[in-house]
């Protein structure tokens, strides 16, 4: 089961970083950043979370969200999934994640914008006791990363992989 990550004009290089790596550990394909791709060198803020991640991330850069949405349906044809905390959303401990989606995830103030959230195929939340507003965008992404990992059958292991 494989995933592209979609980044949608976040604006914290620390976020990036922290979700390029648990991208990569999850075993995401794609890292698709919306936004000023001059921004995104992974230098500076980022090399502490990346440690080199970079490098082994298969990169794919849009200025804006309808390029992406171009792009996807001309090359990938993925499910967009958008993460959003909206009234038709569904829990993402009760979604099916299917094989080849994209996880698309929001500016850390704005979230998704409503015109490009009803471009997205489903909108899915993670569940919370206390209403807060939302997660951090890393930590939501880990945490919709690890439930679609639930769907992968096979037994993993990281061994091998300590301190990339």
């Amino acid at each position: 089961m494989t995933f592209n990550t979609v980044l949608n004009q976040l604006r914290s290089a620390k976020n990036i970083g922290m979700i390029a790596r648990s991208h990569l550990a999850f075993g995401g394909d794609l890292l698709i950043i919306i936004g000023d791709k001059n921004k995104w060198n992974f230098k500076g803020g980022t090399s502490t979370y990346t440690r080199k991640i970079d490098e082994l991330e298969k990169l794919i850069f849009f200025e804006n969200f309808e390029l992406f949405i171009d792009w996807n349906k001309n090359h990938s044809n993925g499910l967009n999934l958008a993460v959003e905390i909206d009234e038709n959303s569904e829990s993402s401990t009760n979604y099916d994640f299917p094989n080849g989606c994209n996880i698309i995830l929001g500016n850390e103030r704005t979230g998704i914008p409503k015109e490009e959230l009803i471009q997205c195929d489903k909108t899915i939340t993670i569940p919370q006791i206390n209403a807060i507003g939302s997660l951090n965008v890393a930590i939501s992404a880990s945490i919709i990363y690890y439930e679609f990992s639930k769907a992968i059958k096979d037994n993993a292991t990281i061994a091998n992989f300590k301190y990339v």
